[in-house]
């Protein structure tokens, strides 16, 4: 049986299941080029189709994710407004229509709007709207506006697609990638909301789901985005960064602000009861965040969310006798949170999932739809597990080509195939920073070795380089290691209860790891988001860091993600001229793609 999966919310992607094996998935911002682009993924299904050689003929069925879209998703408000944009939204709308109760239209706020890209429905049929504005009949023309555009650029009958609850999709893909299975599961969600939910709460007993509860009260997701924004940063993008802002205060200097945030929200059995006199998610916190320290509010921010989910993953423990859990939801990138949660003693096993916020909801998608389809006893032994992330496009031998024949690159570097890696190894040894491209693509937010930036994690001074060269990154993020399995537990503290294998989570450092790895820990708590790298998952990137590992006595590069701030990760070889290069107008780096490794010429 062949699944095609689809998001077509923000993060859009789309995945191609085939027999309960995941064949690709595959974000449409690493193919158009445009960070977290909303609407339905056409050049990500076109990949797809065209890799594996199907046509309607072939497609049992096609499983998309959310049962209603938000009009602003469809228009891309979120993936592209800027700063100033949000700050606007809350105080020309948001702020007129809750507490001036006047009805100020978005289009009115926003009259000269433009999407920055071709989108994959026409938005000239989507009404300019948030979601309060829309009416029962906009709802219903949205959903047929997807439903016919996605049978008509398939070709396929509208009777073999079918749209599945957001939640559910995250609840769906967070179970079947488990690779810690066990008789009994619970799967919590947490998010900014997804048809009309926030929160959900899921058991699965011998692969039988039971949905156990579900509703919009758990505010975390959306207080932790318009603190990010009353912080002066992009609550759609930059939630991370006060993640990384919040170990550089200490619980003395906020526990004021700390009883504030747990006041606004609190823990009612399976659920959460949010503080009768918030109107609003933004107002409200700013008034009362009005005259702190930021990097107190940071790390009073990062306390609460910690406390509250605690109490939350222990009462559904306490109630359902369950010790094993999955947590999925854009809430789960928060792998301070994972750390926090895994060191409970109520837990045995957490499992968040590779990419756990939207950009996976097409393969929650298709796999509801194969468990809706087939039952759940049939699936526990069909849906196979994923075995690694590595499931985007490859670097083919015509991209290659077409690097190696542009004029700055031949001009600036010099072309060493390099099977085993030892220039590669030697070059990291002596100081330089290397731009990694090889194989498949990883799915996910993080860069997993396939599209990264890679150096030497023991020199302290190439984080500043990489920073003010190529990433542009806040001086106070951190970068993070990739270790070879078996330097694994030298290097961290080792909790079994977590996997290390996508970044989704961080622990602290070994003595040897704080000396090893400066360049790539938290330098305020000491802790690491690390990757575990096995020679079975990602052969060609253990070959490397085993090569360099040989000549340094350190089994980890540090890494993090090969793209440009504010753009995708790349897809292409070409991208890296293009976006790269060309932006920062910085050659100090050598290019590694595939066995051809461009060493940069010295000036």
């Amino acid at each position: 049986m062949i699944v095609l999966g689809i998001n077509d919310t923000h993060d859009a992607s789309a995945c191609l299941v085939r027999d309960g094996k995941v064949i690709d998935i595959v974000s449409e911002e690493r193919l158009n080029r445009y960070k977290g682009i909303s609407s339905l993924p056409i050049k990500a299904i076109q990949y797809i189709l065209k890799k594996n050689k199907l046509d309607k003929r072939n497609i049992d069925h096609v499983s998309v994710a959310n049962t209603n879209l938000n009009h602003m998703n469809l228009w891309n408000v979120n993936c592209q407004f800027k700063l100033k944009d949000h700050i606007k939204l809350q105080e020309k709308l948001y702020y007129k229509n809750i507490y001036e109760k006047r009805k100020i239209k978005l289009k009115k706020i926003f009259p000269n709007y433009k999407t920055v890209c071709k989108m994959g429905y026409s938005v000239d049929n989507i009404p300019f709207i948030t979601s309060d504005e829309a009416s029962k009949k906009d709802l219903k023309k949205i959903n047929d506006i997807r439903l016919n555009s996605i049978s008509k650029l398939l070709k396929i009958d509208k009777s073999k697609i079918s749209f599945h609850d957001h939640h559910r999709c995250h609840t769906f893909y967070g179970f079947y990638t488990n690779p810690m299975k066990s008789n009994l599961t619970a799967v919590l969600t947490s998010d900014g909301g997804g048809d009309g939910v926030y929160n959900t709460v899921n058991i699965f007993k011998n692969g039988k789901f039971i949905s156990i509860n579900k509703s919009k009260n758990s505010w975390i997701g959306k207080i932790y985005s318009n603190t990010t924004l009353i912080l002066g940063m992009n609550p759609f993008r930059h939630a991370y960064k006060v993640m990384g802002l919040a170990p550089y205060t200490q619980k003395s200097n906020y526990k004021e602000i700390l009883n504030f945030f747990l006041k606004s929200l609190k823990v009612k059995n399976l659920d959460f009861k949010i503080n009768k006199e918030i109107k609003d998610k933004y107002f409200y916190f700013k008034k009362n965040l009005n005259g702190y320290r930021f990097d107190n509010i940071a790390g009073a921010l990062q306390n609460f969310t910690e406390i509250r989910l605690k109490e939350w993953f222990n009462n559904v423990s306490k109630k359902f006798k369950v010790k094993n859990f999955v947590f999925t939801g854009g809430v789960a990138n928060n792998v301070k949170v994972n750390k926090f949660l895994a060191e409970q003693k109520f837990v045995n096993k957490l499992w968040v999932p590779p990419g756990p916020g939207d950009e996976s909801l097409s393969l929650g998608a298709a796999y509801s739809y194969l468990y809706n389809f087939l039952g759940y006893k049939k699936c526990l032994n069909y849906i196979k597990v994923v075995e690694n992330a590595y499931l985007g496009p490859s670097v083919s031998k015509s991209s290659i080509d077409l690097f190696k024949k542009n004029k700055l690159i031949k001009k600036n570097f010099k072309l060493i195939y390099d099977k085993n890696y030892n220039h590669v190894a030697k070059s990291i040894k002596e100081g330089e920073i290397i731009f990694v491209c090889i194989g498949r693509q990883e799915f996910g937010q993080r860069a997993l070795g396939h599209r990264s930036i890679i150096c030497d994690p023991s020199k302290l001074e190439l984080v500043k380089k990489i920073n003010s060269s190529i990433k542009m990154r806040d001086f106070w993020m951190p970068f993070t290691p990739s270790i070879l399995d078996k330097k694994l537990k030298k290097y961290i503290k080792y909790n079994k209860k977590l996997n290390y294998n996508y970044m989704t989570s961080c622990v602290e450092a070994t003595e040897i790891g704080k000396l090893h790895l400066k360049a790539a820990i938290h330098p305020g708590d000491y802790t690491v988001r690390p990757q575990k790298v096995t020679r079975a998952s990602c052969p060609k990137y253990y070959k490397l860091i085993e090569q360099f590992s040989k000549i340094s006595g350190i089994g980890a590069v540090l890494n993090t993600s090969l793209n440009m701030h504010e753009y995708p990760i790349v897809t292409y070889p070409n991208d890296i001229i293009k976006e790269i290069i060309l932006n920062s107008k910085n050659l100090n780096y050598s290019i590694l793609i595939e066995d051809h490794f461009f060493k940069r010429k010295k000036s």
